[in-house]
């Protein structure tokens, strides 16, 4: 049997119309239509006597490089929509929370967070479960890839030491996943010159701590690895990336960049449930 030609431009949508035809529909109409796109172009390539023998195959390619194509082009928008949503959610919660800073008196931010404090913030149980990321920006600085991976963060607070001084601020751990990278940052580790405290309440202040890979033997990376956090409440955190750490984690065309903070949107998962908590 010849060789398959799989080089015949399928056709791209056309421009939007007012069809009120159900998505699904039109999606299986289209994926007929390149079926039989795709099944012209490679019976075209084939010996006249291997027709009869060679439909079935011819098919079941022509059905494969139509999902196939579909799912290249289609993809990147699905990906692109939750991207959206996610990052509208966080927008939304950060103006509320700056409107009700406007609106009300400001009140003392405490130095670190209780676990008997009220939990309709949502900080007094960001121990008991993590926060997975999404980033529209990142998204786009890639180039929109279909198999773009993210990650998640989560906080832990270890118990301090026995022979702690009680003006020793509380003890933060941090993990950050993201693609196939791990990072980890300790609050202790840059003590006393830098202090990281988790905030009792939401606040538009940004918290900073100081990153590393936990391979690397406790040393930090030449580059900046600083990841600043807004407690925003309601579940909802924003975190800020040097691009360099991103560069370090996806490579591709952030290579080289720099002075730039890549931003994140994270929706708090507990950990006896299995979706983000998106008010």
């Amino acid at each position: 049997m010849a060789a398959l030609d799989t080089t015949a431009v399928a056709p791209h949508a056309g421009p939007a119309t007012t069809d009120s035809t159900p998505p699904l529909a039109r999606l299986m109409r289209e994926f007929k239509d390149l079926v039989r796109h795709f099944e012209a172009g490679l019976l075209r390539s084939l010996p006249l006597d291997a027709h009869a023998h060679s439909t079935a195959d011819v098919y079941n390619h022509a059905c494969r490089l139509a999902i196939a194509d579909i799912s290249r082009r289609y993809t990147p928008t699905y990906i692109r929509r939750s991207l959206d949503v996610a990052e509208s959610e966080g927008k939304r919660l950060e103006d509320r929370l700056s409107t009700l800073s406007l609106e009300t008196s400001p009140c003392p931010d405490l130095d670190d967070d209780d676990d008997d404090d009220d939990d309709a913030n949502g900080l007094a149980t960001l121990h008991h479960g993590h926060f997975r990321l999404y980033s529209t920006e990142l998204f786009h600085l890639l180039g929109q890839p279909a198999d773009l991976r993210f990650g998640t963060l989560r906080f832990h607070r270890p118990r301090p030491a026995p022979d702690a001084a009680p003006t020793q601020p509380p003890w933060v751990n941090v993990e950050l996943a993201l693609n196939t990278s791990f990072y980890v940052a300790d609050s202790m580790e840059t003590l006393p010159y830098h202090t990281f405290r988790l905030p009792s309440a939401p606040s538009l202040q940004n918290r900073g701590i100081l990153s590393r890979k936990p391979q690397d033997q406790g040393a930090f990376p030449p580059f900046d690895s600083w990841l600043l956090f807004t407690f925003l409440g309601n579940g909802c955190i924003k975190l800020e990336v040097p691009i360099e750490m991103c560069a370090d984690i996806y490579g591709s065309a952030l290579t080289g960049r720099e002075n730039h903070d890549v931003l994140f949107w994270g929706f708090f998962v507990d950990d006896n449930d299995d979706a983000p908590h998106v008010a």
